[in-house]
């Protein structure tokens, strides 16, 4: 018997060693076929297609999930996807046969119960969830063979402006999340997906993990898979549309409208969708506003504020340069060959009076030096000869990293700008948001997101918890754009152009303004604030911060009298206000501007969620149909969609033991396990051989 066990153990160790071995030699597009353990798995096939209409500064977007079921047996799925953090997700719509069901938002547990009962009543459902604001699962229930199921989701987005350029994210792929050790621990007896309780485990406990193939399963089965429509229209004419990420067929319907889709048609989901785009400048105007009236509710606002012109940089202040490096297994590879290309850059730009320090970090965070250093010639080769060394391995324990970046006391009269490079790939977002806020202490962190699918919900917050500014390059790139790009970044490590900003409404009709705390402004960069108005007016308000210890000002006049149609606004005022309520949260007590609990803050993003037809994290999409489509549900499984390879990572990205669920153990582990099950097979071989002589 126990000769029999161990040979089965090994057998299942050698299966696993060698990932999924699938018995279809002709895959079809989007369909993974593989057999584990005699058991052959199916898995969902998918569709997606981004309807894009950009109208000024508003994007609204239309993501058609097409979910089918190549097997002959009825199956549950699953979808791990991305969308932008600030996504304004108001509206989803199913299509199953001939039926169209327009999805109700509820409750979060009440979606769950609904979707639940549907699923073992053999009612296609579908059920909409946000994990993280940049992280959505999608289940679908009862998805029948030759019976696809179509799923509609609609989000609308601002368009930040960003060094000059209108920059659209899209993001389609979603990357491993390590969770370090106590991470994500759930109280005994709750129901992760109830959300029973506020607590820590709420928001770092990660959804459950899909399969990613070139890793779990074969690399073939990854099909191009996503379709793009996107049409711009401009008040004034467009001057260049660009993505670093995509080839576009772009056709120009006027100087102010253009199309565009994919070159190729269609694409695989690796990467992230990045398009630029400038228009040709008619005023100086450095404050835009938009704004929408309904009669039963009143009015919303958009304030946009770009900096003025960036003043002469005071190189009197002397910096403590700290350059923060994630070198854990997802960095290997091209990440880590940027990062370095960055180092070059930023050790040659920095000034004689600097100091620097650079600190790598993965399962434990290790100093180039043990104190600052100046940056004369020698110590920038040593620190260059350092960073050129690093190599990507090992999990992502960030808070070791970033409190041996703000703990030590900083020598004499010194601004300390900490530089931070990373993928992002953590699934303790929360606690390292707060690690920023409580140990900041008057530093400055500038993210630096490194990767073709970085993690921007995280980059984004610590940028704005740490009072610094965020910027990403594609690694993916030739060797001279990474150069460029690097040199580029790397300059832009400055002081504020505007600090400390108010905006003063004196006595005009403006209420509930968000956000509550207006970030620091930096040259490239616009802040926009958000906010109702209980009846129409017209009048000015007085912009005002410091540059440098000197006081700035601008008087803008602002007309709200005229009753445009802008309904988006609406969802982008609700979607503001949750964004504020939820950086509330994760602030420690003490720190919140109004002192709420954390149940006064759940209570009033629920509301939102509710009143406004938005997902949060407390209320999801629930969509049901009409008919029963599966008489046995008792044996219908549940599949995970196969996610690619984030493009650039190695697989080292996806083999570190502590990704909770994300990815299998390294071959190595397994080696280290075949290798002692091994010996207990031979020790117990001999011990039935001795009893037999």
């Amino acid at each position: 018997m126990v000769k029999f066990l161990m040979g089965r153990i090994l057998c299942s160790l050698l299966l696993l060693m060698t990932g999924f071995v699938h018995a279809d030699t002709t895959p079809i597009a989007g369909v993974v076929v593989a057999e584990i353990d005699g058991e052959l798995l199916r898995f969902a096939a998918l569709e997606n297609e981004y309807s894009i209409d950009v109208r000024g500064d508003v994007a609204n977007v239309t993501v058609t999930q097409e979910f089918r079921n190549p097997s002959d047996k009825p199956m549950h799925a699953r979808y791990l996807f991305p969308l932008r953090r600030t996504a304004v997700v108001h509206a989803m719509t199913m299509y199953v046969g001939d039926e169209v069901i327009r999805a109700q938002i509820k409750e979060r547990t009440q979606a769950k119960e609904i979707f639940t009962k549907a699923k073992k009543a053999g009612k296609a459902a579908s059920l909409l969830d946000q994990h993280r604001p940049n992280m959505f699962t999608q289940r679908i229930a009862n998805l029948m063979p030759g019976q696809p199921i179509r799923v509609e989701i609609e989000y609308s987005q601002s368009v930040p402006k960003i060094d000059g350029h209108y920059e659209l994210v899209v993001p389609l792929v979603v990357g491993p999340r390590f969770q370090p050790a106590g991470a994500g621990i759930e109280p005994e007896n709750i129901d992760h997906d109830e959300q029973a309780q506020i607590g820590l485990w709420t928001f770092e406990a990660l959804p459950p993990a899909a399969p990613y193939s070139g890793v779990h399963v074969p690399s073939s089965f990854t099909a191009d898979r996503v379709k793009l429509q996107l049409a711009i229209e401009m008040p004034t004419s467009l001057k260049t549309i660009t993505s670093p990420t995509h080839a576009l067929s772009l056709r120009h319907i006027s100087t102010t409208q253009i199309e565009a889709g994919f070159e190729k048609g269609q694409v695989q989901d690796n990467k992230d969708l990045v398009i630029r785009y400038m228009t040709q400048e008619t005023s100086s105007e450095q404050v835009g506003l938009l704004q929408h009236w309904q009669i039963e509710e009143g009015g919303y606002f958009s304030l946009l504020i770009e900096p003025p012109a960036k003043l002469i940089e005071n190189n009197a202040i002397p910096r403590e340069m700290v350059f923060l490096l994630d070198c854990s297994g997802s960095m290997s590879g091209q990440p880590m060959n940027a990062s370095k290309a960055f180092m070059r850059a930023a050790l040659k730009g920095l000034r004689p009076d600097d100091t620097f320090r650079i600190i790598r970090f993965s399962d434990a965070a290790t100093e180039f030096s043990s104190h600052p250093v100046s940056a004369t010639p020698e110590n920038i080769s040593r620190g260059l000869r350092y960073t050129a060394g690093l190599s990507g391995g090992g999990g992502t324990v960030m808070s070791a990293g970033i409190s041996q970046a703000l703990m030590p006391p900083i020598y004499g009269d010194r601004v300390r700008n900490i530089v931070f490079l990373t993928d992002g790939y953590i699934g303790n977002e929360l606690s390292i948001l707060r690690l920023i806020e409580t140990n900041l202490r008057g530093a400055r962190l500038f993210a630096y997101g490194v990767g073709a699918g970085v993690n921007r919900y995280l980059l984004d917050e610590v940028s704005r918890v740490g009072q610094g500014f965020t910027r990403y390059f594609d690694p993916t790139r030739d060797d001279e754009s990474i150069a460029s790009v690097a040199a580029e970044l790397s300059a832009r490590l400055q002081t504020p152009v505007l600090r400390n900003i108010e905006v003063d409404w004196t006595d005009l009709p403006v209420t509930d303004v968000f956000p509550m705390r207006i970030p620091d402004l930096y040259a490239g960069d616009t802040v926009r604030v958000t906010g109702r108005y209980t009846e129409p007016f017209s009048g000015f308000v007085e912009l005002r911060g410091q540059r440098l210890g000197e006081q700035a000002k601008l008087i803008v006049p602002v007309d709200l009298e005229q009753h445009s149609k802008a309904p988006v606004l609406r969802q982008i005022w609700a979607r503001t206000a949750v964004t504020d309520a939820m950086q509330e949260f994760v602030a420690p007590p003490e720190r919140r501007i109004d002192q709420k609990t954390d149940d006064e803050l759940r209570a009033r993003i629920l509301n939102l969620g509710l009143s406004h037809n938005l997902v949060t994290r407390w209320t999801s999409f629930v969509a049901v149909s009409e008919k029963i489509y599966n008489l046995n549900t008792a044996n219908t499984p549940e599949r995970n969609v196969v996610l690619p390879k984030v493009a650039g990572t190695t697989s080292a990205a996806y083999t570190t033991p502590s990704l909770q669920g994300y990815a299998a153990p390294e071959p190595s582990t397994y080696m280290a396990l075949l290798v002692a099950f091994g010996i207990l097979w031979l020790g117990q071989r001999r011990r039935l051989a001795t009893r037999r002589t």
